[in-house]
């Protein structure tokens, strides 16, 4: 079974009033019962074009790459009978590596050895296509890694392909690496599949300056991200709301353990896969109608999942979302503390990408907009994310503008923070909304 838990950020709202909002926090976990997973299918997808031959720390980026893929079976995170595949592109893609188990070692670092660096092109597009043919022949536990360090030339055709990997509930880890690549693109690629973005700097001078991490330390990256997907216990959450004449829903973001909306076109909304005994939490959004005095089932919620290690479709008991109109402000005022910090959370990325866009035409806005960001990631566990706000800061101050670098690794450090709820003085949603305009 899941141990789900729901909790509104008010108890009450005001009765007769249009335009209140309801926050519902979602945390689901998984019971110890569910803690042997299934088997594991990863196709990596990897930039072979010419400017992976470009040197860090005397190797090859390319190198690099394949000390990581060593260092992935040297550390035995595998089953014996999880398998890979290897998918390489540049002006065209082609698969190195067809599903291997990952017992059979001897062919496998015998593929790396026809990971070559090619031509100029970088077409991602054509390599996930590859790989997600592969991956659709298989049953299990699907994860596409993509890494890149360029522009990509068939954006249409990457978008095409995203539908398709959310259907086959494929989720991608999409590692950028240095400054050239669209941090925009592969931050959708993640957050459509449910997957994680990643970025890397390509040298040491700019990982330092811009407090990223250096593509030197990829194997340890790969080691740590392949750690969660090995934790993956739970596949194919999906959720069902019926809800209450006059509610609507505006939307669904999962913000723990890492940050993405979930799309709300349609039902059943796909939430994913479950690691082993880790918190996943949910916000969920509605916009609520002017009400009598009375108290009020706003929304039933249903959820169905599979357990990885089987073919069995389980289903939670369904849960209803209920709150309490009153004409007493006092009452209505009151609002759960861990609710709102994870409301807080959700919108820290926003205020972020705001201060980028805002950073050229305005640095002043942008500085103050991102002092309010720092504000609320003193209260989060990320220290990292605190000491890159300084570092944007400070080049907004001394430069007039935030660099590449700081601003790709800004923008995917919003979407990996952990709250911590003993500190104060936070920011209230009064001036989130003065800053972001909103």
């Amino acid at each position: 079974m899941l141990k789900v838990n729901l909790k509104t950020h008010r108890k009450r709202l005001l009765a007769e009033t249009a335009g209140q909002k309801l926050f519902v926090l979602l945390s689901i976990e998984t019971e110890k019962i569910f803690e042997e997973r299934g088997k594991l299918f990863i196709s990596f997808v990897l930039d072979t074009s010419g400017s992976m031959k470009e040197t860090v720390n005397d190797k090859s980026k390319i190198e690099i790459v394949i000390e990581s893929l060593k260092k992935i079976f040297e550390s035995n995170i595998l089953k014996d009978e999880d398998e890979i595949s290897i998918v390489t592109f540049d002006d065209e893609a082609r698969v190195v590596l067809p599903f291997t188990e990952a017992k059979e070692r001897d062919k496998i670092f015998s593929s790396f050895e026809l990971i070559k660096t090619g031509t100029v092109g970088t077409n991602l597009g054509t390599g996930m296509q590859l790989a997600l043919e592969l991956l659709k022949e298989k049953n299990g536990i699907k994860k596409m890694v993509v890494l890149t360090d360029g522009n990509v030339f068939d954006m249409d055709l990457v978008e095409k392909i995203l539908d398709e990997l959310v259907f086959s509930n494929i989720s991608v880890i999409s590692v950028g690496v240095g400054d050239e690549w669209n941090e925009d693109l592969l931050c959708r690629i993640s957050d459509r599949t449910l997957g994680k973005p990643l970025h890397l700097c390509d040298n040491e001078t700019n990982s330092m300056y811009s407090n990223g991490i250096s593509v030197s330390k990829l194997p340890y990256v790969f080691l740590n991200e392949l750690g969660h997907v090995t934790q993956e216990v739970i596949t194919n959450l999906e959720l069902l709301i019926e809800l209450k004449e006059g509610f609507s829903l505006e939307r669904i973001t999962k913000i723990f353990p890492v940050q993405y909306e979930i799309m709300t076109e349609s039902q059943p909304y796909l939430l994913g896969n479950l690691e082993a005994r880790r918190k996943n939490v949910y916000l969920l959004e509605f916009d609520v109608p002017s009400m009598p005095v009375s108290k009020v089932e706003v929304a039933r919620i249903e959820m169905f999942y599979q357990i990885s290690n089987s073919n069995t479709r389980e289903k939670v008991d369904p849960m209803e979302i209920s709150i309490e109109f009153t004409k007493d402000q006092l009452l209505a005022v009151q609002t759960d503390q861990e609710v709102m910090d994870w409301v807080q959370q959700r919108n820290i990325e926003k205020i972020v990408n705001q201060a980028i866009n805002h950073a050229l035409k305005s640095p002043e806005e942008a500085e103050k907009i991102l002092a309010l960001a720092r504000s609320l990631t003193i209260k989060l566990r990320n220290d990292d994310l605190t000491a890159l706000i300084d570092k944007a800061i400070e080049e907004i101050r001394v430069k007039k503008y935030i660099g590449s670098n700081i601003a790709k690794t800004l923008k995917i450090g919003t979407k990996t923070q952990l709250l911590d709820h003993s500190k104060e003085d936070v920011p209230t949603d009064d001036d989130i909304r003065k800053a972001t305009g909103r």
